[in-house]
C-alpha cells in the first residue's frame, strides 16, 4: 500500500473517530444541560461549519499535495481534518436541533 492511501486511511479513521466522540459527547451534554448552546444565533452554527470545512479542505489539500510523504509525516495533517469533521458534526447536530 503506498504512502497516500495510507494517510488517507489514518485520516479516514481518525476523523471517524473524532465524529463519534463528537457526537456522543454531544448527545450526553443534551441530556444534562438545558439546550445552552442551542440558544446561539445560527449564524454561530453556519460559521463554525465553514470553518470546519475551511479547516479539513485545506489540509486534505496538504495532503495530497504531497502525497510521497509517509502518514506519521502527514500526522497533524490528519488531525486538522479530524477537528474539522469534529466541528462539523457538532454544529450540524446543532443546526438540526434548532
Amino acid at each position: 500500500m503506498d504512502n497516500l492511501k495510507k494517510t488517507l486511511w489514518l485520516t479516514g479513521g481518525l476523523s471517524a473517530g473524532g465524529a463519534a466522540c463528537a457526537y456522543m459527547i454531544q448527545s450526553q451534554a443534551n441530556k444534562t444541560v438545558q439546550c445552552a448552546s442551542y440558544l446561539d444565533p445560527i449564524t454561530i452554527d453556519i460559521v463554525a461549519f465553514l470553518i470546519g470545512f475551511f479547516l479539513s479542505g485545506e489540509a486534505l489539500a496538504e495532503i495530497f499535495r504531497q502525497k510521497d510523504l509517509p502518514p506519521r509525516r502527514q500526522f497533524l495533517r490528519c488531525i486538522r481534518v479530524a477537528i474539522g469533521v469534529s466541528i462539523i458534526t457538532i454544529h450540524v447536530m446543532q443546526f438540526l436541533h434548532k
